[in-house]
């Protein structure tokens, strides 16, 4: 049988498991109050995550209440916490694909090669995560899985972008991605630093050890090249809205293009004065034709009734896609009603819309802005 009786390190284990609770129900709300006007799939999946993360700290927190006095409860709840889990992956695994560029950052790669040596090490040496309990074998394999998940989880977050203070996500999604990690994480690291087995402590040092050269690593990429830090580690040249009834541009965008060194940069001048012969032979087809490939960049269009929404970019990306889905749709709701009118002024105000539906895109300069 399993002693009822908690030690200092269980209680502390225990309050350790409901601040995880805390934090992730914390990082739930905030994401649902912060991002509903957002691109709304790849945030979905992170309220997902977040919700399906509840849970499963939930049965992870019961298992130390209630687990102890009965062993059949103390399974039936790991089976569900394991099911919470799955789904949390589940999601993890779309909201990374609904993120990332036709070629993964290179951070991103790292990271996750980083994350999967960690998750061996502990699967190699379950001691490590094992402690004064008689449940420790079923919890070595939680924590050996959620901490093999958590570095990955870092990974994502360090490769989103950098911000102006803080470098590990841009600002809308400071507070719920580190509400998720550190609430994720904070279950793991505690008990691996309450143990005190000589064996245990030789392989919390394997850990830090592989998180330095992780980290040294990273350090390495950003000096070589700092755009892996962004969510789009490639160019954007272009946001251009077309009105089909009379084939003209009615709002451009241009940004100063980033090359391949990070202090370079240089406008491309075939882009700042394309001529938009190539697009209106092809903005009729847009239902048939969501993307064009040349041989230094993208064509991305996006039609919604009477006008047709397109980005110039080196690569293509769902989130591109699906930003540009919704502000195309929200440009014709805020000036349908005179998109016909030779007021071109008036789609100055669009600017808006550009910064709430494209704040993902890299921090290139806006060169200018207007029809």
């Amino acid at each position: 049988m399993i002693s009822n009786e908690f030690t200092f390190s269980q209680l502390q284990y225990i309050v350790l498991s409901w601040l995880s609770v805390l934090l992730a129900i914390s990082g739930t709300i905030i994401v649902f109050r912060e991002y509903r006007k957002l691109p709304a799939r790849p945030l979905i999946y992170l309220e997902l995550i977040l919700l399906f993360f509840i849970p499963y700290n939930i049965c992870h927190g019961l298992l130390f209440l209630v687990g102890f006095e009965n062993e059949p409860l103390m399974i039936l709840l790991f089976r569900v916490q394991m099911i919470f889990l799955f789904i949390v992956v589940f999601f993890l695994v779309f909201f990374i694909e609904s993120l990332r560029a036709d070629t993964p950052s290179p951070l991103i790669l790292m990271m996750l090669g980083l994350g999967l040596g960690n998750g061996l090490v502990l699967s190699v040496f379950p001691e490590s995560v094992q402690f004064s309990l008689e449940i420790g074998p079923y919890l070595s394999d939680v924590a050996r899985i959620i901490f093999g998940i958590d570095l990955i989880c870092l990974g994502f977050l360090l490769s989103i972008r950098i911000s102006r203070f803080i470098p590990f996500v841009p600002r809308p999604y400071l507070k719920p991605a580190l509400l998720f990690y550190f609430g994720c994480l904070s279950p793991i690291l505690f008990p691996l630093v309450l143990i005190s087995t000589k064996l245990s402590l030789v392989i919390l040092g394997i850990e830090i050890l592989s998180l330095a050269v992780g980290t040294f690593i990273v350090i390495i990429a950003i000096l070589v090249d700092e755009r892996v830090l962004r969510v789009l580690p490639f160019n954007v040249y272009r946001v251009s809205v077309i009105n089909m009834n009379i084939g003209l541009s009615i709002f451009d965008v241009l940004f100063e293009a980033k090359q391949s060194g990070p202090n370079s940069s240089v406008l491309i001048p075939h882009l700042m004065t394309a001529n938009f012969q190539f697009v209106q032979s092809v903005i009729h087809d847009t239902e048939k034709i969501r993307s064009i490939a040349t041989d230094n960049y993208y064509f991305i269009f996006e039609a919604y009734k009477d006008i047709v929404a397109f980005v110039i970019a080196d690569q293509t990306s769902m989130l591109i896609k699906s930003a540009l889905k919704e502000f195309v749709k929200n440009f014709y709701v805020k000036f349908g009603e005179n998109i016909d009118s030779s007021e071109i002024s008036q789609y100055k105000e669009a600017g808006t819309l550009l910064d709430l539906y494209f704040a993902f895109l890299p921090s290139h300069k806006i060169v200018s802005i207007g029809s």
